[in-house]
């Protein structure tokens, strides 16, 4: 091989090495969470999702983000950042407004149609839920943290359903910026990127997945974060997509 061609092979190889790296740390904090733990993800997110509970190394993981995130809230920088407050003011990217009464999570939360369980998830208890006919919401103590899952009226185009979810992102968010999307093993779509809250001028992460919760019926599931902590949340957000049960988990 001449000269030039080791070169150019070293530069094609260079820039291999330097996409993955990017793609990595795209897919860190908060959105790479999603991105593993949704519907599918990986085999732990299959083994928890039988039984609707956090188990194993996600739990060891979040016990020792809880303690991390409780140190650095005790810091300056922390108490100076702008910060939300989604139980004020929920980020409503998927089109439904979560207007039933707030309450702390006792169990598994489902989403039900014509009273067959499609969807459940399950909160951390110090979190705050609320849910309706067709949603279930969750915003953290701290306010910084926003989930929400909600089953679709009508239509089973997936594609169609991420169009509408992407109105809903840049309807409350501005200067959006959307990674490459992704597709877990069970068939999950996730769309993540950044954005700033167009009111309270927050700059956040976001990762919405959607996904056939069984029978042709598609379901959303949305996360929102203030980026300054999402290094802190992204254990425990894995740990609620771990939760995620489909129709076809509930008779396991």
């Amino acid at each position: 091989m001449t000269r030039l061609g080791i070169l150019g092979v070293a530069a094609l190889a260079l820039a291999m090495l330097a996409s993955v790296a990017l793609a990595q740390a795209v897919r860190g904090g908060v959105r790479g969470a999603v991105v593993g733990g949704m519907v599918g993800g990986n085999q732990g997110a299959a083994t928890g999702a039988k039984v609707g509970v956090v188990t194993g190394a996600t739990r060891s993981a979040i016990n020792r983000e809880t303690e991390a995130r409780t140190r650095y809230q005790g810091t300056t920088e922390y108490q100076n950042a702008p910060r939300s407050n989604f139980n004020e003011a929920s980020p409503e990217v998927l089109g439904v407004t979560s207007s039933g009464t707030a309450k702390k999570p006792s169990e598994e939360a489902i989403i039900r149609k014509d009273g067959n369980p499609i969807v459940g998830v399950t909160f951390p208890a110090d979190w705050t839920e609320k849910t309706g006919d067709n949603y279930i919401s969750a915003v953290s103590a701290d306010g910084q943290a926003y989930a929400m899952l909600v089953a679709a009226e009508g239509g089973t185009d997936k594609q169609a359903g991420i169009k509408k979810v992407k109105e809903g992102l840049e309807g409350y968010l501005q200067d959006v910026k959307y990674d490459e999307p992704s597709e877990t093993k069970g068939g999950a779509t996730v769309i993540t990127g950044t954005g700033k809250a167009k009111k309270a001028g927050v700059d956040v992460v976001f990762a919405v997945g959607v996904f056939d919760a069984g029978k042709g019926q598609l379901v959303g599931a949305a996360f929102v974060v203030d980026s300054k902590i999402e290094d802190h949340y992204k254990a425990t957000i894995r740990g609620i997509c771990e939760t995620i049960r489909r129709a076809n988990d509930f008779a396991k």
